[in-house]
């Protein structure tokens, strides 16, 4: 009997290579740093064309580091490139938000300057989630080489002072969360963490760059069920504040879903996905697959 008689039919989906000289792949990539290497992850997409590249930015302290999202996007033809904070799974350094934000520019700069891989550096987006929505919203404003956003369930740091003056509950919660993920870090503490958070509110508050991101394509997702960084507290500040600054490239969609998405990660993979084709479809033209 052969051996496939008794097996189901499944209709695959994705498109296959075999030996093609460009097939899509995966490389480990050491990008020098201010305090040593950060070890990165690179996901080429297949074809010889450049391609636009996504910059996805973990969270804290980076256990659910979206790399479902990672492959959809290489799926639609994107370059993603994600990374490890200093401090933080093997990177070199302490950690600190500081630094967090430090390193996002070095990666940027990597991708900017890579003569390698086949990055279209023109067509450069961020994606973060969590405290990884937090340096997507600082990168994305600060340098003009990021073309639009994605904020997933963003960690707003510098709303701590905020929730400590107003919300007791939450800033307990943030409180707590930050104790816990300094476990995983290197050279930091919770108690640290938050001392960074409140004496920085001016400085780490995306509020504080509306202005610029309101000049950017940008979509924030969010969960009804997220009790880590719930949207009343976190994102919506950010989203009124883009509109008094006259943005009108915003968009939100939330989600029935908890702080990682547990039950939608296809369907916002798809939304990340739509989002960003859409505002990348004019250069598609110009660099066919």
């Amino acid at each position: 009997m052969d051996d496939y008689d008794d097996c189901c039919i499944v209709q695959l989906t994705e498109r296959h290579y075999a030996a093609h000289s460009s097939r899509p792949d995966l490389v480990g990539v050491l990008i020098p740093g201010r305090r040593g290497r950060l070890l990165a992850t690179l996901y080429t997409a297949a074809g010889d064309a450049p391609h636009p590249c996504v910059l996805l930015l973990h969270g804290i302290p980076g256990v659910e580091r979206n790399l479902d999202l990672a492959q959809h996007l290489r799926r639609e033809g994107f370059h993603v490139l994600t990374f490890h904070y200093s401090g933080n799974w093997g990177s070199d350094g302490d950690y600190a938000f500081a630094h967090n934000l430090e390193d996002a520019e070095t990666v940027l700069d990597y991708i900017l300057r890579d003569t390698t891989h086949g990055f279209d550096v023109s067509r450069i987006y961020a994606v973060g989630h969590s405290l990884g929505g937090f340096v997507c919203g600082q990168l994305t404003a600060k340098r003009s080489e990021i073309r639009a956003g994605v904020l997933l369930m963003p960690c707003d740091v510098g709303r701590a002072a905020q929730l400590k003056r107003e919300n007791g509950d939450a800033f307990r919660t943030f409180a707590a969360l930050l104790d816990e993920s300094a476990q995983w870090l290197h050279g930091t503490s919770g108690r640290e963490l938050m001392r960074e958070a409140l004496e920085n509110e001016n400085r780490y508050a995306l509020s504080s760059v509306a202005k610029a991101l309101a000049q950017k394509p940008l979509l924030c997702c969010t969960g009804s069920l997220d009790r880590d960084t719930p949207d009343a507290l976190f994102c919506a500040p950010l989203r009124r504040a883009i509109r008094d600054a006259g943005g009108t490239q915003l968009r939100h969609i939330s989600f029935p879903t908890d702080h990682f998405f547990a039950d939608y990660r296809l369907t916002v993979a798809q939304t990340v996905s739509d989002f960003l084709t859409e505002i990348d479809r004019p250069y598609q033209a110009k660099f066919p697959a």
